[in-house]
């Protein structure tokens, strides 16, 4: 894949809207040179969000999120009314609101992730920290959070920068060898009503090898069919079918309308740009308290 992504080539060539997902091939070579950007980005430290970390007095205006100032980020993400999701400091997915309707407390079930080969395989996903405020006190806490990815293994160190459109992420763990960028944006162009308007947010990730050995690695992005809606109409057997569809480089969660309930219908599509991906539609078959582990 070609290192830098045209962005507005990217709009432009859009047929499907949904989330777009772009990242590094699969086997990552040692690289010690960085771009401007991740320079800047890199210009202070990362700081853990563990029980451990003391909270941090201040922060400069406009300046790095870290630490304790992590916990309560959510950058917008989407076309200007036409639905939204929020990229948090953590890098995690939330505010899923795609139904007309704000969902500010809906985190689906999705997520990236990196796997690497070795004498030991490490796979984490890639975020930071889940906040203490997440896990403790929340509805269905008691119950072990059911449909939640919390106890997946994720990065210990991470960062979050906002340039709007854009919304950086920087992540690092001691049990790997690379370093990860992320950045959120939306299709926001200037006095482009109709391109700023599409139904559709960008995530690309970037991988550093910090080491001096080639790595092997695989990237991933799950996610479950969160466009599923109203339960208790499933249960009376009313619901609109649901399904998950295959399309080029990615897959499209799907739920169809009924002659009863034609607003149920609705269509989210994950997709990458990279030619080699490729797409596994049952990554998951599982109810109630099935955990992902």
């Amino acid at each position: 894949m070609k290192e830098k992504n045209n962005r507005r080539s990217f709009l432009k060539n859009l047929t499907i809207s949904g989330l777009g997902v772009t990242a590094m091939p699969s086997v990552l070579f040692a690289d010690e040179s960085k771009s401007t950007l991740v320079k800047n980005l890199n210009s202070t430290s990362l700081q853990k969000t563990g029980k451990a970390q003391k909270p941090d007095k201040k922060r400069k205006y406009n300046g790095v999120y870290s630490g304790e100032f992590l916990k309560r980020v959510a950058f917008p993400i989407g076309g200007i009314g036409a639905g939204m999701f929020c990229l948090e400091g953590t890098g995690a997915i939330s505010h899923m609101s795609v139904r007309h309707r704000p969902e500010i407390f809906h985190e689906p079930a999705m997520f990236a992730a990196i796997a690497i080969k070795g004498e030991k395989t490490v796979a984490k996903v890639i975020e930071g920290p889940v906040p203490d405020w997440k896990m403790f006190g929340q509805r269905g806490a008691g119950n072990g959070s059911a449909g939640s990815v919390f106890g997946l293994p994720r990065f210990s160190n991470v960062e979050f920068t906002t340039r709007f459109p854009f919304g950086y992420i920087n992540l690092k763990d001691e049990d790997l060898p690379l370093t990860v960028q992320i950045t959120g944006w939306s299709p926001f162009i200037p006095t482009d009503e109709d391109s700023a308007s599409l139904p559709v947010g960008a995530l690309e990730y970037k991988f550093v090898n910090k080491g001096n050995k080639a790595v092997d690695a695989v990237f991933s992005y799950n996610s479950r069919n969160f466009i599923v809606k109203d339960d208790k109409a499933t249960a009376k057997k009313i619901s609109g079918k649901s399904k998950i569809e295959k399309i080029v480089n990615g897959f499209v969660l799907s739920q169809e309308a009924t002659a009863e309930r034609p607003d149920l219908q609705g269509h989210f599509a994950i997709f990458t740009d990279n030619a080699e991906t490729s797409v596994d539609h049952c990554w998951f078959r599982g109810a109630w308290w099935d955990p992902l582990t």
